[in-house]
């Protein structure tokens, strides 16, 4: 049952955009996609899904952009992307109807207050709170149940620059039935980071199981298991044996360590975290070298 339609534009069409305006469109929603990869477009369009020409045409053609570009880690937060799709965003604003514009890309603490927010005033020459509004709204994804993942939601984050966008996501999110958690953008932000850094604790702490296990010739499988049956540690990330990878927990559990040490912060723990994750990669690298 739709509670609340709207039209929405997805700014980056990639696993997190797809999965987002999918989702939303489920729930009776008039979606379009735009990304600057034309190739995941023209899936898209081939799966019978809308999609726009340009940033402006899909701004144009909605109440809500969701911003779903990737912010990379090269030695720091890449927000080279996150900003050039900001920019156009605001570009594309037009006076007379307010819109919302929601990053759902991860970022450090304080970018959207302190980098989204000022671009798209400057760029759209527009008034913040009356003719748009912004909210940080992370993702939990994972990349291979990402639709299932964003349909059955353990929570829905809002970080809200003012009232009036934080009650427009509010009302978009309700049919999921999910907590609703409204805050402030930077505290949205450090949720995200927080999530993914603990993550890749719980796998760094159960691959040191693993190798004392291996040492003592004992099945570490079956005592990750055993100590998974208590209900507050659970299944996820208790195999060890393999390094965490992918497009997230890497970049996150780096960006986030790197955000403790521009405020002179010591991240111990996180940094014991990424030396168990760098020596299993090594292990991996070295099994494989040794099987061919």
């Amino acid at each position: 049952m739709v509670v609340y339609a709207l039209r929405v534009a997805i700014i980056g069409s990639g696993v997190v955009g797809r999965a987002t305006g999918v989702g939303l469109q489920l729930y009776g929603n008039d979606v379009v996609f735009f990304d600057v990869d034309r190739e995941k477009c023209d899936v898209l369009e081939k799966e019978g899904f809308n999609v726009a020409e340009s940033v402006d045409e899909a701004v144009s053609r909605s109440d809500v952009s969701f911003i779903c570009v990737q912010t990379p880690y090269n030695g720091g937060v890449d927000l080279t992307y996150l900003s050039d799709a900001v920019v156009s965003v605001a570009k594309a604003l037009g006076e007379g109807g307010y819109h919302v514009v929601a990053v759902r890309s991860t970022v450090p603490p304080y970018t959207t207050r302190r980098v989204v927010v000022p671009l798209l005033c400057e760029h759209s020459g527009l008034e913040l709170g009356v003719d748009f509004g912004v909210c940080f709204n992370p993702e939990f994804l994972r990349e291979a149940s990402a639709l299932q993942d964003f349909l059955q939601p353990s929570r829905v984050v809002i970080g809200e620059v003012d009232r009036k966008a934080g009650d427009v996501l509010e009302e978009l999110y309700k049919p999921f039935g999910a907590p609703i958690i409204r805050t402030s953008p930077e505290t949205a932000e450090v949720v995200k980071y927080v999530a993914n850094a603990f993550l890749a604790t719980k796998i760094s702490f159960f691959n040191e199981v693993y190798l004392l296990c291996v040492e003592l010739g004992l099945d570490p499988d079956l005592v990750a298991e055993t100590v998974a049956l208590d209900p507050r540690i659970g299944t996820y990330g208790i195999y060890g044996g393999k390094a965490f990878g992918g497009g997230c927990l890497p970049k996150d559990l780096k960006a986030f360590m790197q955000f403790f040490k521009e405020r002179n912060v010591e991240p111990t723990l996180l940094s014991a975290v990424l030396a168990v994750n760098e020596k299993m990669e090594k292990i991996q690298r070295d099994q494989k070298r040794e099987e061919q």
